[in-house]
């Protein structure tokens, strides 16, 4: 689906006396652009020549630019150390990470869910960081352009690694803006299968080519709920008392797209939380094979199977633990742990009964295109300092909380 194209003026904070504020929108500098010579440089490009043909000049120290009929006063617009207070600029790319910590905290996915940006459910009043939320977006139909659907956004694709290598776009080249038609697409690796860092493209799992720039944006009217089966289901039910959580999800959104959407014509699709797991479930098999097909015995550079729980703690770059229950039990599966006695590092690490998370059709298509799934019951899943490999860790960490049952 193609999304809405209306013109989007941004989310518009209140002053508290019905007075709405335009959020100002910094752009950085680089530090070579704001010296006086180049500000300078700039300044004079604008200004031309005067009626004898010569080329104006500005003296910044004397606050003055040379004229036909002599040196008149400048515009502070066009003083370059004015200029220079207005723009911001550019922070310098951080560093190498140093120091154990430190590199065991950027690695760690659920860190990495706790750093998103904060956003409100309207349904239960939870402001929490946005991994744990289910962006909806209002898409438009490709045939019938005036009919409003709501679908799941683009954000919730952002830990499910992609397939193919991707050309690393200039800083210059324009890149256009994929819509719901485009398959899930996201940023590639910028590490190597060694977890160092580098600049060359992974392959991951997907069906389309994209890059670090060109990856699908929000559209225009977006709103949030918890990431939980129970509360979507309840929203896109056709009940009464859905109606009110309809009405929530765009209550307090402002600006023009807004104003274009009409609740009641538009088209909420009551099967929307089967719908969100099927894909989640899609994706981590398609990633799980992926990860098995490169999966080379002794090294078990990704996936290592082991015979009993008390083997996990032999394992090096353990992340969590992959096991086939042979029963369902979704209260006790949500918060299955495994500790690991003598651990400096992940004495605690998760446990995901793929059972309960894939069910009975996706453990199938799992085992029978992988025989380290088919042979055994207990594989643990490494952590490496590989985007994609955290994007599949906070997958299953985040099908967690979707199917988790309210007590």
């Amino acid at each position: 689906m193609k999304r809405c194209t209306a013109v989007h003026a941004g989310r518009l904070p209140s002053t508290g006396f019905g007075v709405q504020i335009q959020p100002r929108r910094w752009r950085s500098y680089d530090k070579s652009t704001l010296t006086q010579d180049a500000l300078l440089e700039q300044v004079e490009s604008q200004l031309g020549d005067d009626v004898n043909g010569k080329p104006l000049r500005v003296n910044p120290d004397a606050k003055t630019v040379t004229t036909a009929a002599g040196a008149l006063p400048i515009s502070p617009i066009m003083d370059p150390a004015w200029i220079k207070t207005m723009r911001r600029e550019k922070k310098n790319n951080p560093g190498k990470i140093s120091g154990q910590f430190r590199k065991k905290l950027s690695n760690n996915p659920f860190a990495q869910a706790l750093i998103t940006p904060l956003r409100w459910c309207s349904n239960t009043d939870a402001l929490l960081p946005r991994y744990f939320l289910q962006d909806l977006e209002v898409v438009s139909h490709p045939e019938h352009p005036n009919q409003q659907w709501l679908a799941p956004g683009p954000i919730s694709l952002n830990v499910v690694p992609s397939s193919r290598p991707r050309p690393r776009a200039s800083p210059t080249q324009t890149q256009p803006i994929p819509t719901m038609a485009d398959s899930d697409t996201l940023e590639g690796s910028t590490s190597d299968e060694h977890g160092n860092s580098s600049k060359a493209n992974e392959l991951d799992i997907g069906s389309e080519t994209s890059t670090r720039r060109d990856i699908r944006t929000q559209a225009p009217l977006t709103s949030y709920c918890l990431s939980r089966k129970s509360l979507v289901d309840s929203i896109f039910s056709q009940s009464k008392a859905s109606r009110r959580s309809k009405m929530l999800m765009f209550a307090r959104r402002s600006g023009m797209a807004a104003t274009t959407f009409n609740r009641k014509d538009s088209i909420w699709h009551p099967d929307m939380g089967d719908l969100i797991l099927k894909r989640q479930r899609r994706m981590l098999v398609e990633a799980l094979i992926y990860r098995a097909e490169r999966n080379v015995e002794p090294d078990y550079r990704f996936l290592q199977p082991v015979n009993s729980w008390d083997e996990v703690k032999d394992v090096e770059k353990r992340g969590c633990v992959l096991w086939f229950g042979d029963t369902v039990n979704p209260k006790t599966d949500a918060f299955a742990t495994l500790d690991v006695k003598d651990a400096k590092w992940w004495k605690k690490i998760p446990v995901h009964n793929l059972a309960w998370l894939l069910g009975e059709e996706g453990v199938k298509v799992l085992r029978e295109s992988s025989t380290i799934f088919r042979d055994n019951n207990i594989v643990v899943l490494k952590l490496w300092r590989i985007e994609s490999v955290r994007r599949l860790h906070l997958l299953l960490w985040r099908m967690h909380g979707y199917l988790v049952e309210d007590e």
